[in-house]
C-alpha cells in the first residue's frame, strides 16, 4: 500500500513536467513520459518484462489487446518509438493523466458517436502519413482478462490508408493492474513480428483484424497450455 501511495504521490509531482514540455518536439515529449512511467515503476518496485523484436522505421500503427486501466503507463515503459494512442474522449477527465494525455497528442473520439469516430481513423491516418507511430485498442474496451474480445475492422483503416507498418503486441497480465504492484509482479509484454504493407495489403479488413486477433492471442494462449 505504501509503494501505492508513493507512486500516486510521484504522478502528482509529475504535473509541471508535463507543462513544461508541453511545446517541445514530439520526441521530447515522449521520451519525458516514458522516463516518468519508468520512474513510477521502479518507485513501486514492479518492472516490465518485454521480448527483444527490432521495430520498423517510419509509420507505424502497433495494434494491441486493451487489458486494464495501467495498460498505456505499461506500454510506453516498453516501447522506446515515440507513439501517440488513440483514446476514448472519456479519459480526457482523468486528472494528471489527460495532462500527459495531451503531451502525446492522444487522438480522442466519442463511441457514441459516428461522425467522431469517422475524424479519429482519418486524424491516425494523418498522423501515419506524416511518418508518425499510433498505438489502437482495437477491442474497443478494457477485457479485465486475459481474453481477446473481437476487433473491430474499422480501427485498422489507417494503416491501409497510410500504408503503415503494422506491429501487433500481446498483453499478458495488466489487466491486474495495480494488484501486481502489491505482489511485485512483473507485467508481461509479447511485441509480436511486424508487418510491411506488402505483407497485408491483399488482405480485407475482416482478414487483417482475424489474423492480428488470433497473433495477439497466440502468446496468451501458448503461456496457459505450458
Amino acid at each position: 500500500m505504501f509503494r501505492l501511495l508513493l507512486g500516486g504521490i510521484y504522478l502528482l509531482r509529475t504535473y509541471p513536467i508535463a507543462k513544461r514540455i508541453k511545446n517541445e518536439s514530439f520526441d521530447v515529449r515522449y521520451h519525458e513520459a516514458r522516463e516518468a512511467s519508468l520512474k513510477f515503476l521502479r518507485l513501486v518496485k514492479t518492472s516490465v518484462l518485454v521480448n527483444e523484436q527490432e521495430l520498423p522505421e517510419g509509420e507505424t500503427l502497433f495494434v494491441s489487446n486493451h487489458q486494464g486501466t495501467i495498460d498505456p503507463l505499461v506500454i510506453v515503459a516498453a516501447i522506446k518509438k515515440p507513439t501517440t494512442f488513440i483514446s476514448k474522449k472519456e479519459n480526457k477527465k482523468i486528472p494528471i493523466i489527460s495532462t500527459w494525455a495531451e503531451v502525446l497528442d492522444l487522438i480522442y473520439f466519442d463511441r457514441e458517436d459516428q461522425s467522431s469516430a469517422i475524424k479519429m481513423l482519418r486524424e491516425a491516418s494523418r498522423w501515419l502519413k506524416a511518418g508518425n507511430s499510433v498505438l489502437i485498442f482495437p477491442e474497443g474496451t478494457r477485457s479485465k482478462s486475459a481474453t481477446v474480445h473481437g476487433f473491430h475492422e474499422a480501427s485498422l483503416k489507417p494503416a491501409y490508408l497510410a500504408k503503415a507498418n503494422i506491429v501487433p503486441i500481446t498483453l499478458h497480465n495488466v489487466y491486474k493492474d495495480f494488484d501486481n504492484i502489491k505482489t511485485k509482479t512483473p507485467y508481461r509484454i509479447t511485441i509480436g513480428k511486424p508487418l510491411s504493407y506488402e505483407d497485408y495489403k491483399d488482405k480485407d479488413l475482416k482478414e487483417l483484424a482475424d489474423y492480428l486477433h488470433d497473433e495477439i492471442e497466440k502468446p496468451i494462449l501458448n503461456e496457459s497450455q505450458s
